[in-house]
């Protein structure tokens, strides 16, 4: 979550590069995330950010 508010803008390359987390792992998580409200995807695919609720 750190990751998210320091850096709005990370792809989800740059999320595992800087965590370590495994891609398959970012994937499977960060709908479950916004799913229950504590990220939402502001803008596209491409060109979005990310936005920390809670």
């Amino acid at each position: 979550m750190a990751a998210l508010k320091q850096n709005p803008s990370i792809t989800q390359q740059a999320l595992h590069n800087q965590t370590g987390i495994t891609m398959g792992t970012i994937k499977r998580i960060l709908p479950i995330l916004q799913e229950k409200g504590v990220l939402i995807r502001e803008g596209n695919r491409r060109s979005g950010n990310w936005k920390v609720i809670k």
